[in-house]
This record gives C-alpha cells, structure tokens and sequence, in this order.
C-alpha cells in the first residue's frame, strides 16, 4: 500500500513548520528498515515522538509529505544538498541528532534520505485510533495505513479537512495550497488498482498501448500514472477524476478484452462508490479506434463513459 505511517521526532516536525519547509529530507540511518516499495507521489505521514495521549501514549499524526526521490548518501553530503531541510537549525544540531538515534551513538557513514515535497501539517495532532486503528506503542519504525482498510487513508485527511492546515503554516499558504480531498481521492484510486488488479496483457500489447497512451497524454497533460500500473492513468480535470482505462481494438482475442476492461470497469465503480466519491471519481474507457453500433449500445445500458481517441469524451 502507498500510505505510510513513520514515527519521528516532534521537534523536528516543528522545526520544518515553523521554517515554512515543503520540501523536506525526512533522514534515517542506513541500519534502519528500509521502506523498499516508495514511488513518486506515495504519502508519508509523520507519527510523533512527544504527542502521546492516553494510558496507550498513543503517537498522534502531525501531517505528511509526498515521497519524491531517494537517496543514500554521507553527512556532508546530506548538509550540503538540503541544510536546514534536514530538521535543524546547524550543522552540529544535524548531527547530534543523528547520533541520538543510532545504536552505537556514532555518525555513520551513510544515511538513508527521503525527499518530500508538498509537506503540510495539521492544527493538531490526528491520533490513527480515531478511524478505528490500533497501533502498539512500541513501534519502531513505519506501519502502512491502508493496509486493513483501502479507505484510511482518506478518513484520516478528513478529520485534517475539518480542522485545517497548522496556523502558522497558514502564513506560507499563498505560494502552497494544500487539498486534503484531491490527495485523499487519489490515494483512494491507488488502493482500489492494488486490489483489483490483474496482468491481463502480453508484453507486445502492453508496449501498444504505452505508446497510446503516450498519444493521447499528448493533448491532456494533466495526468498521472496510478500506482503500480502500466496501462491505466488518471485525468486531474477541474470538475472531477478519471481513472483512464486504455483498450486497444485491433487485438487478439478482442471479445475477451472487452469483456475483462468492462469488468474492471465495473469494479472501480462498485468501490468508489462505496468511497462516497462517485460524483467527483469516475472511471472511463479509452479507445483507440471506432467501435461499433452494438458496442455502443452495451455501454450506453451500462452508464459505462467511454471515449474514443479522436471524439470528446461521452
């Protein structure tokens, strides 16, 4: 799953706040467990040392950044790439830090780095019981939020939703909008795909189709590919999301490929709507090339939207 939880330090959380810091170096050592499945646009939330409540001492949610690039690299390179994005205010700071948190107390030669970017912070801390999750108090490291409920990720953003961006974090607001709604349907796309899944496409029609798809990203630039998937993409238009479905017709065993894009058509709507998105998500699929009279007609009586390459979407 995309959506992670990783524990932290409170005091570097409010550093990168109160410094306005949206694209951060979120830094661990390289003996620490690796997170080996990130991709671009993947959400981490930081679950912080020092906002424990409760005889639990539950960890609360201070915000999340979206994970952009990774690296292994030294100290000083760390320094000299990010600086004050590291958390602290010195480069002797940055270092005890480090040292705090190591097993032997020393610097070590590498350190694992995490770039994010988009980073927001809550007005207060969101506590992972209040969706309904239980965490020990003795995690080490990172849990992954939506992987006993697709949807957690998404009740998670709107209890941040109804409280707001952090106060100060307001002030640097103008250049740095934040839309918890957009970021939770996306997430909600990601999870629905790594359940209903399925390689259904040789690796020659898998190429026609990037090349399609490439086409066609051509003249809609708003897009993104969803997580995991080498034939489907999402459409960021102002009025909603698409979840692009590309289906090539002259291919073999075109019946079968109608038949299972239809379905997996069909499932992306069943847990959208389960979602309470269905108005503002909405898959549709994509043509290469006219279809036929009957065709058309099984979609029109099963409300599927459609599209072919060269005609406005319908």
């Amino acid at each position: 799953m995309a959506a992670i939880a990783y524990i932290t330090d409170k005091n570097m959380i409010d550093f990168h706040r109160l410094n306005g810091n949206h694209t951060i170096n979120f830094w661990k050592p390289s003996t620490s467990k690796k997170i080996s499945n990130l991709k671009q646009g993947d959400l981490l939330f930081f679950l912080a040392k020092g906002t424990e409540r409760g005889k639990q001492k539950e960890k609360g949610l201070m915000g999340y950044g979206k994970f952009q690039k990774s690296y292994t690299m030294s100290f000083q390179a760390m320094w000299s790439k990010y600086e004050i994005q590291n958390g602290y205010a010195t480069r002797d700071e940055l270092e005890e830090a480090i040292c705090k948190v190591t097993k032997n107390h020393q610097l070590p030669n590498m350190l694992n780095c995490l770039q994010l970017e988009e980073v927001v912070f809550f007005q207060y801390p969101i506590y992972l019981s209040e969706i309904g999750m239980q965490v020990s108090n003795k995690l080490e490291s990172y849990l992954y939020i939506d992987k006993e409920d697709l949807y957690n990720t998404d009740k998670i953003l709107k209890i941040a939703n109804q409280f707001g961006v952090d106060v100060w974090s307001k002030v640097f607001e103008q250049e740095h909008m934040h839309d918890f709604k957009k970021d939770a349907q996306i997430q909600i796309i990601h999870n629905i795909y790594e359940v209903i899944k399925s390689n259904y496409y040789s690796t020659y029609e898998e190429a026609r189709l990037a090349h399609f798809i490439q086409d066609y990203q051509k003249h809609h630039t708003n897009t993104q590919a969803i997580r995991n998937s080498k034939t489907e993409f999402i459409e960021i238009r102002e009025d909603r999301l698409w979840i692009c479905l590309p289906c090539l017709i002259n291919t073999s065993e075109i019946q079968k490929k109608l038949q299972y894009i239809i379905g997996h058509y069909m499932l992306y709507s069943s847990y959208i709507k389960n979602s309470g998105y269905e108005k503002e998500i909405q898959p549709f699929i994509i043509f290469d090339k006219e279809i036929d009279e009957e065709l058309k007609r099984h979609l029109h009586n099963l409300q599927i939207n459609y599209q072919v390459i060269s005609t406005p979407l319908e």
